[in-house]
């Protein structure tokens, strides 16, 4: 098969399933496992589909618009994810969710010194590329790589989400758990617009021993439409900003760890 017809079927698996597993292509194409990553390769520089780790997903974007840039982190983003970088101890397993919070600290941990003793499991697409990518030069430099979980799924506004990634999820019990916060309110505790997300986050939560949550200014005292869980069952709150008075009682009584770091 030539590689114009490779491309072709890649494309083809690609935009009728969601996903692709490099192993899968490998058996479909009859061919070796690198030449199904440099044709992968070639086509995510081309813009045609998003490269991960194990494979490649379909591109959830306007046509013309895959090679713009991401917006720049706001400076919140950089300390709210530096504070959670500070907080990761070698040797461990840790989550990262989605968010700008999440691409930021997916980068930190891959220019410390300890990446390649951690296991690193995301279901966020830019944040399984940014640890693809990292654990690539280790490989191509001689180093022994970090590893890496990517938690399969359904790519909705680029997280894997539905019932194979709550799936997967159940299957880990992580150390440290990073999610940016869309709301956190004292009544209602940690929330989300996501439905398919809030039952995964719940999960995470749920299965680790640290759950640390980012929170932007913006998402301070408020309510999204799906309940995550409680603040009770937090056990670290990073942010730039204080809280309201009532939310920052609410983490006290509750002995929730609460970090501020000042702009």
């Amino acid at each position: 098969m030539l590689a114009h017809q490779r491309h072709d079927e890649i494309l083809r698996q690609v935009n009728q399933n969601g996903s692709v597993r490099v192993t899968d292509l490998v058996t479909l194409l009859d061919v070796s496992e690198m030449t199904v990553r440099r044709d992968i390769r070639v086509l995510a520089e081309k813009g045609l589909l998003e490269r991960v780790h194990g494979g490649a997903v379909r591109l959830e974007v306007e046509p013309g618009r895959a090679n713009l840039p991401a917006s720049a982190p706001s400076g919140e983003e950089k300390l709210l994810a530096q504070a959670a970088l500070e907080t990761i101890r070698p040797g461990s397993s840790v989550f990262i969710g989605g968010g700008g919070c999440g691409s930021i600290l997916a980068k930190l941990i891959t220019e410390s010194e300890f990446f390649s003793s951690l296991t690193v499991a995301t279901n966020f697409l830019p944040v399984a590329k940014i640890l693809d990518d990292a654990q690539q030069k280790q490989r191509d430099n001689g180093t022994v790589p970090a590893q890496i979980i990517i938690f399969g799924g359904q790519p909705e506004n680029y997280e894997n989400l539905g019932s194979l990634t709550l799936a997967n999820a159940a299957n880990f019990y992580f150390h440290s758990v990073f999610i940016e916060a869309e709301g956190i309110d004292k009544e209602t505790g940690l929330s989300c617009e996501n439905l398919d997300k809030a039952a995964l986050e719940r999960v995470l939560v749920r299965n680790c021993e640290f759950a640390t949550v980012m929170v932007p200014t913006r998402s301070w005292g408020r309510t999204a439409l799906n309940v995550v869980c409680p603040l009770k069952q937090l056990s670290r709150v990073v942010s730039a900003t204080e809280p309201p008075t009532e939310i920052a009682e609410a983490l006290t009584q509750a002995q929730i760890m609460l970090d501020l770091r000042e702009p």
